[in-house]
């Protein structure tokens, strides 16, 4: 099978595994599916969680910080006042917060990219309908009544976010590209046709906007191994400095330079020292 290591950042990638006789069409859109649900997943956990803090969202027109609000309504047993004024504030039952708190760190493991790369685990459109279909269950266990209808948690669960800096990357069908090498793969064509016909191959990926062109190929080394390259030459850089700040005959200091020390080893001289009074022995 060929493995696509589909990659924007670090932040940002993942491992596809595919055919190269399956169509560029169907392999794009379930590229593209596992691309955009990583994003909205993301997205999702930050208002479940938020949820779990602070309770439902307020309506747009009454969103502000309570402690501003002249005529506060009944506060419930678990309040706690949310502080971008965006939600209620009555928190679910610690038991129940504890469902959605436990429901996003597993969600998080799985939109961790960078560590799902390093284990080699490839994403699927499965795994992520069903880290959605767990985060939908949780919030029906904490909220059986449901959520108003303008609260990004129940919004999020059908991928409808306000349009902020966590969902820019993602990507509509209609203006995304998919590049391999500077090529990009043509719809109508199978993978074979960019690719070639090696099932055993592991190929790098991206995902670009329409008319946007090639994107810039990757690196001829990692992050990790340029920081480690660049820490090494500053280190030597800091030890040639150092050397030549030292005089150029400082060696002449040092035994094996002394040209008389081949006779003093042989005479039997070479450990002795002077003092006043008399001959001390090394």
């Amino acid at each position: 099978m060929v493995i696509m290591h589909v990659k924007k950042t670090e932040d940002l990638q993942f491992l596809y595994e595919t055919s190269v006789n399956n169509s560029v069409d169907d392999v794009f859109t379930d590229v593209l599916f596992v691309w955009n649900s990583i994003i909205t997943l993301r997205r999702l956990i930050d208002s479940v969680e938020a949820l779990a803090a602070h309770g439902p969202a307020k309506h747009p027109q009454n969103q502000g910080l309570d402690e501003y609000d002249e005529s506060p309504p009944p506060r419930g047993q678990y309040y706690k006042s949310d502080p971008t004024g965006r939600r209620t504030g009555e928190a679910p039952e610690p038991r129940l917060a504890e469902v959605l708190f436990r429901q996003c760190a597993e969600a998080r493991k799985l939109t961790n990219c960078k560590e799902q790369v390093e284990r080699k685990e490839f994403m699927t459109r499965a795994r992520i309908t069903e880290a959605m279909d767990h985060m939908r269950g949780a919030i029906t266990i904490a909220y059986p009544e449901g959520l108003p209808e303008w609260d990004d948690a129940r919004t999020g669960l059908d991928g409808e976010f306000e349009a902020d800096s966590r969902i820019a990357e993602m990507l509509e069908p209609s203006e995304a590209t998919m590049w391999f090498a500077g090529k990009q793969f043509m719809k109508g064509q199978k993978l074979s046709d960019t690719v070639g016909k090696n099932e055993k191959t592991k190929i790098v990926v991206k995902l670009q906007k329409s008319g946007a062109g090639a994107p810039v190929r990757e690196p001829v080394v990692d992050e990790k191994t340029q920081k480690e390259m660049m820490a090494f030459y500053f280190k030597k850089q800091e030890e040639m400095k150092k050397l030549e700040e030292e005089a150029d005959d400082a060696y002449l200091d040092s035994a094996w330079a002394n040209p008389k020390a081949m006779k003093a080893a042989l005479q039997g001289t070479g450990d002795i020292g002077w003092k006043a009074g008399g001959r001390r022995m090394f």
